[in-house]
């Protein structure tokens, strides 16, 4: 006897999986993102909880520049999916396009906390992503220190050292002298 308790909830609806297919077809092969876009959204619209298709729907809301609707796309899939580096790093490029640099970083966090070097260079461009985040957000001894744990992994890593030294130091001097600038 069964248990009814028990249901299954990774249930896909073949036709999610034809339309994710044909989609990745469109968008790769044949360069046709808008057909893409509404077979993705057809395929989610079906199955709701098909990883895969939402995480495409989400990287084509985001070529088409949905950044908002990208980025719950993506938190969406993290609720499905959750400690996934790349959705995490995916959510960051999302706020920090929006330009919402705190959610970013909160995001950036959530990414390295869950990261299994699987892949390095995504983890190498989502480093170069927080320090320039940390930086917009004059948080240059953060900025600073996340230099130097690239540095440690990435001999090819270039960064004018110099830039950010110059920024420490005039934001101490601005800090010291109590002064506003308006």
């Amino acid at each position: 006897m069964q248990n009814i308790s028990e249901i299954n909830t990774k249930i896909i609806n073949i036709n999610s999986e034809r339309l994710f297919r044909e989609a990745e077809d469109d968008l790769f092969y044949f360069n046709n993102i808008n057909s893409a876009y509404k077979k993705l959204k057809m395929a989610v619209k079906l199955t709701p909880n098909h990883f895969k298709s939402i995480m495409l729907l989400a990287d084509t809301a985001f070529l088409k520049g949905y950044f908002k609707k990208a980025a719950g796309l993506y938190i969406k899939a993290s609720n499905i999916q959750p400690y996934n580096f790349r959705t995490y790093a995916c959510i960051v490029n999302c706020y920090k396009m929006l330009k919402n640099y705190k959610l970013a970083l909160k995001y950036c966090d959530l990414a390295f906390a869950c990261c299994l070097f699987e892949n390095y260079s995504l983890y190498i461009q989502l480093l170069e992503i927080k320090i320039e985040l940390l930086i917009s957000q004059k948080m240059y001894k953060q900025a600073s220190f996340d230099i130097i744990k690239l540095r440690k992994n990435v001999r090819e890593f270039d960064f004018d050292y110099e830039f950010l030294h110059n920024k420490i130091v005039m934001h101490n001097k601005l800090i010291a002298s109590n002064l506003k600038i308006v």
